[in-house]
């Protein structure tokens, strides 16, 4: 039985000066756009994809040795859509190296403590289809656990109906239904404007790294930063490390340099839970 990083905050007491109540667990890094396709022609998405896969597995996603799972369908690829899972090798990761995958047949055998990180392809014009949704909220205890055990979670663009319409099914999909967000689909609404969290430390982001479509924005938001918005206001990226309750995420959210020290953090007592459960 894993132990709960519950006191990640106290590693970071000297710069959560006036955080103390805080109960921070788990990275998460959820997006609109589908960077997981669009890596594959424009650097601005691979600076957005390696970003949250930089964010959610504490810096090691390019470790050899240190591996994420990526979730995604591996069915012949539909018309507008790509294998989201080539974005990785654009950034330099290979399949066994850096990253184990898993579709939604294979979910239920997955031991989610096993990886820093669980990523989840794009279902447009990445390949996540409604068996990889449906099997990842029926693990949603799991992955709750996961995330507040420390572990991190990348979501990318969700939309219904769109594309190829690979979240169809006998009822209507609930997208991102493994975490407590609101989810509007959106046809693309550029220009995408990236906010001060996003353009801070950890994540760094510019404008032209968020300015491919997306596909759906958020409502609820909760303890979550917003990263960049489309015309209307809409939160289209959302990060924090969070713990996820009943009522949502819960979180203070610190200040956008204090995420990254935290994050080592996280991760740095994780990895320590990790090595003595296996020991």
């Amino acid at each position: 039985m894993r132990t709960p990083i519950l006191l990640a905050a106290a590693l970071c007491g000297a710069v959560l000066t006036t955080a103390t109540s805080v109960s921070l667990a788990g990275p998460i890094f959820l997006t609109g756009h589908d960077p997981d396709f669009h890596a594959q022609d424009s650097a601005g998405a691979q600076d957005l994809l390696a970003a949250g896969l930089d964010f959610v597995t504490g810096g090691t996603y390019a470790d050899a040795g240190s591996k994420f799972l990526w979730v995604e369908s591996r069915i012949a690829t539909p018309g507008g859509h790509r294998i989201g899972e080539l974005g990785l090798g654009t950034i330099g990761l290979s399949l066994g190296t850096h990253y184990d995958r898993a579709n939604g047949a294979e979910l239920a055998a997955v031991d989610f403590a096993d990886y820093t990180a669980v990523v989840v392809a794009s279902s447009f014009g990445g390949l996540l289809s409604r068996a990889e949704l449906d099997a990842l909220i029926g693990l949603k205890p799991e992955l709750t656990t996961f995330v507040n055990d420390g572990g991190g979670l990348l979501a990318m663009a969700q939309c219904y109906p769109c594309g190829a319409n690979l979240l169809a099914g006998a009822t209507d999909p609930i997208l991102f239904g493994f975490v407590p967000v609101a989810v509007t689909s959106l046809g693309a609404n550029p220009p995408f404007t990236v906010t001060a969290a996003g353009a801070a430390a950890p994540f760094n982001l510019t404008d032209a790294d968020v300015n491919d479509p997306t596909h759906n924005s958020f409502g609820l938001v909760g303890g979550l930063q917003v990263l960049d918005t489309d015309t209307s206001g809409n939160a289209v990226t959302l990060a924090g490390i969070v713990r996820i309750t009943d009522g949502g995420f819960e979180s203070e959210v610190p200040e956008p340099g204090t995420l990254a020290l935290l994050s080592a953090a996280v991760f740095g007592a994780a990895g320590a839970a990790r090595r003595r459960t296996r020991a």
